[in-house]
């Protein structure tokens, strides 16, 4: 049997013969469809290959996302449960999402299409044009800028790619978003995009079986991956011929503002701008979604570690920044509330962000309401957010 990398297999994926995890074990059967949960579950396991005999039939190549889907988050037909001013302006902040939401699938696919077959030429020493980054940049850039709701499609949103790809491409969202913050032109906009997509490139060079390994790295592995920095602005420079301002972020983005980083272990005065934007949204990305060897954290954990254990890597204006526009918990963010209904945050507020709005969508014993319910935590003092909870739990 032949090993098939699960870099490439998607939902929907057939084989003609049964897909083995090993010689004795059958992972998936002759002619059924690879499913979402299937591919969790092998990177939950840290699998990096599977084997089979067959040849593949179909790969639908189609983006999965949760709740942004379902019925439960931006189905806006439903009857108000109090129909009110304010019931009618979340609605309308719903029904901008949802409209939103078809442009943002569609930018998000072509991002993650586009990393892909570059990433994977580059790994071959196969090398792309810059034009097509270019372009998907300033649609990014353009996307994030026009959309105040981008915060709810990129928590919602998920992705069945490899999660290197993927990962890029939430990144870079994430960097623009705060370019934008900072209130950036639209040309640094897309310079940001253009030297986030990038970023990473230098990972193609290591092994699959470091770079997806489950358990702890030894200091070879170590060694391996922390040489990628240096071998991605190689490729950038040499090969692509990206202007320097752009690949210095690949050199510069696993540095820390106290010296501690890696590969030159510079100060804060000697990392570049568009690297600092950089560094906040790869880590927020890299923490709220599964790796090979860890488990996601809910984006409110992720802001506490940010702001507390790592607060020594990142330029703390920025950072600060960045988790005050997102708030405590962000817009798009899953919550259960004090008297265990569940919902989402769909508008946070500046001076209590504890207490922002969530649309109610579960009530407290679990079961999905028929109509809209809002909760102003300002007006309703005696509720309170007991907790946060994955996206996937409200719907």
């Amino acid at each position: 049997m032949r090993k098939i990398s699960i870099r490439d297999l998607e939902p929907g994926s057939k084989f003609t013969k049964s897909i083995y995890l090993d010689k004795d074990t059958v992972f998936v059967g002759a002619d059924q469809p690879i499913t979402q949960q299937d591919l969790d579950r092998l990177v939950q396991f840290g699998i990096t290959f599977v084997l089979t005999d067959g040849e593949k039939v179909t790969a639908d190549g189609q983006d999965k996302t949760s709740a942004g889907a379902g019925p439960g988050y931006f189905d806006t037909n439903l009857p108000f449960y109090q129909d009110d001013e304010n019931s009618t302006r979340y609605k309308y902040l719903l029904e901008k999402a949802n409209t939103a939401k078809v442009e943002f699938n569609a930018v998000f696919k072509d991002c993650f299409d586009l990393v892909q077959k570059t990433y994977r030429s580059a790994s071959e020493g196969r090398y792309t044009e810059i034009r097509e980054f270019r372009e998907i940049a300033e649609r990014i850039a353009d996307h994030t800028k026009a959309n105040s709701q981008i915060s709810i499609l990129l928590l919602s949103h998920s992705h069945s790619g490899y999660y290197l790809y993927t990962h890029i491409c939430y990144a870079t969202f994430f960097s623009v978003m705060l370019g934008n913050f900072l209130e950036f032109s639209r040309p640094k906009l897309i310079d940001l995009a253009l030297a986030s997509l990038f970023a990473d490139i230098g990972m193609v060079t290591v092994p699959e079986e470091v770079s997806e390994k489950k358990g702890a790295l030894s200091e070879l592995d170590l060694k391996t991956i922390k040489r990628h920095p240096v071998t991605g602005y190689q490729i950038l420079t040499q090969r692509l011929k990206l202007k320097n301002s752009l690949a210095i972020v690949a050199l510069q983005h696993h540095e820390a503002v106290d010296g501690s980083g890696y590969p030159q272990r510079i100060l804060a005065n000697q990392i570049e701008e568009l690297t600092k934007v950089f560094m906040i949204g790869d880590q927020f990305a890299a923490m709220i979604h599964p790796r090979p060897y860890r488990q996601a954290v809910l984006p409110y954990e992720a802001m506490k570690i940010m702001i507390s254990e790592n607060v020594n890597r990142f330029d703390l204006k920025m950072v600060r920044l960045f988790l005050n526009k997102l708030s405590m918990f962000p817009v798009g963010s899953g919550v259960v509330l004090s008297d265990l209904r569940m919902g989402m945050v769909i508008e946070s507020n500046k001076d209590k962000p504890l207490r922002p709005v969530i649309r109610v969508t579960k009530d407290a014993e679990g079961k999905r309401l028929k109509h809209l319910e809002f909760v102003d935590l300002m007006k309703d003092l005696n509720l309170y957010i007991q907790q946060a909870i994955p996206f996937s739990q409200i719907y």
